[in-house]
């Protein structure tokens, strides 16, 4: 992207402080949904969409319908049937002006069209004239009325299903979310910490605006000044490598997935974007059967432990393990790059190491002369 100032305004700094202060915010009233919001924090600042997959129960539309509200704007919600009607979603026909004028248009007054933030559950159950103007919404930002051609405000829209289509009429519209995310039901681990929410919750949204739309706008518009030098080889070798590995990407998909890298820079208060930004990529797969190893490759690139922050800490064990993994990865004569990358991946083995078994003596210590000998090799590259 262009023209890199150095260092983002103090201005969009306190508005990415007031977006995460509100994913903190709406964090407090479940359990286990930490990386969704994460991602919805993402989705907003890049101005994309969003794809929740799992089963019913699990929170989805409250949770973002409370995020929605700490936007500034109510959010369109909508269940999607085999028997949706297009006026239950962009509006009613304007009768008078048809009668009086003979215009056919609709009125937008409080649907989609007029929506900053949606969600639309069932999102793959409605039909064929739904879909066909949901991807103009989604893609153009624009919504065609009778014979006039109307922007919309939408700055994301988030669809919930139990999964991915079958049908391959549906794939196009499918891959206008840019970021995917199982939600599981958190019962089975966390009961009494469920519990201990729902108790504790109140209804409906909060209502506090954290962040104007004006604001998510011009951070919209900031993402264009990101620099993206230092992890655009990086980007480039991870798409050549999916790509090899059979995983579909559309070009669309890849283009677009820049953006995302754009938005989790800013959202860290970077202008100069690091491998640490490309951790959304792990959630701009297109076949679920892809995910992990979408997962696995951007773990790898970004230098993060590629474990989900709600998920608990990982043992002792299964830490050492993957360090000496990593130690073996790369010899003499390996590229100085594949050795930097490992030892990003190391020295974040070694902070989880640190956080989540402190007093591990030994444990460090072994890490340590892992990363010592992986250094070795770079000074000798």
């Amino acid at each position: 992207m262009t023209s890199a100032p150095t260092a983002w305004s103090e201005t969009d700094i306190g508005a990415v402080n007031r977006l995460k202060a509100l994913g903190r915010s709406v964090e407090q009233h479940f359990v286990g949904r930490r990386l969704a919001l994460d991602l919805l924090e993402v989705a907003v600042l890049a101005h994309e969409h969003m794809l929740l997959l799992g089963p019913p129960g699990t929170g989805k539309t409250d949770l973002v319908t409370r995020f929605a509200a700490g936007l500034g704007s109510r959010p369109f919600v909508r269940l999607l049937t085999r028997f949706t009607e297009p006026a239950e979603l962009f509006g009613p026909v304007d009768v008078p002006a048809f009668q009086s004028d003979g215009v056919y248009r609709v009125r937008t007054e409080g649907m989609l069209p007029a929506a900053r933030v949606a969600f639309l559950d069932e999102i793959f159950q409605s039909g064929s004239p739904i879909l066909n103007t949901l991807l103009t919404v989604m893609n153009e930002r624009v919504f065609h009325n009778g014979h006039e051609v109307a922007p919309v405000p939408l700055i994301t829209l988030v669809g919930a299903a139990n999964g991915m289509p079958q049908d391959p009429s549906l794939l196009a519209f499918a891959d206008r979310f840019l970021l995917r995310l199982t939600v599981p039901p958190v019962a089975e681990g966390r009961l009494e910490e469920l519990l201990a929410k729902a108790l504790g919750r109140s209804s409906g949204g909060d209502q506090h605006e954290w962040i104007g739309p004006d604001e998510l706008d011009r951070l919209g518009r900031q993402l264009a000044h990101a620099d993206l030098t230092a992890v655009t080889p990086e980007y480039t070798e991870l798409v050549r490598e999916l790509l090899g590995q059979g995983v579909t990407l559309s070009d669309r998909r890849v283009i677009r997935g820049l953006r995302l890298v754009a938005a989790a820079a800013l959202r860290a208060e970077r202008v100069r974007a690091e491998p640490g930004d490309l951790w959304p990529l792990a959630h701009f797969w297109s076949d679920p059967a892809h995910a992990p190893v979408v997962q696995e490759a951007v773990r790898r690139r970004a230098g993060t432990t590629g474990e989900d922050p709600d998920e608990p800490a990982r043992s002792v064990h299964r830490l050492l393990v993957e360090a000496r993994l990593l130690g073996r990865q790369v010899t003499t004569g390996s590229p100085p790059a594949a050795v930097d990358r490992v030892l990003r991946q190391l020295n974040a083995l070694r902070r989880e190491l640190r956080t989540s078994a402190s007093g591990e003596r030994e444990a460090e210590q072994e890490v340590a002369s892992i990363i010592d000998s992986t250094l070795a090799l770079l000074e000798r590259a």
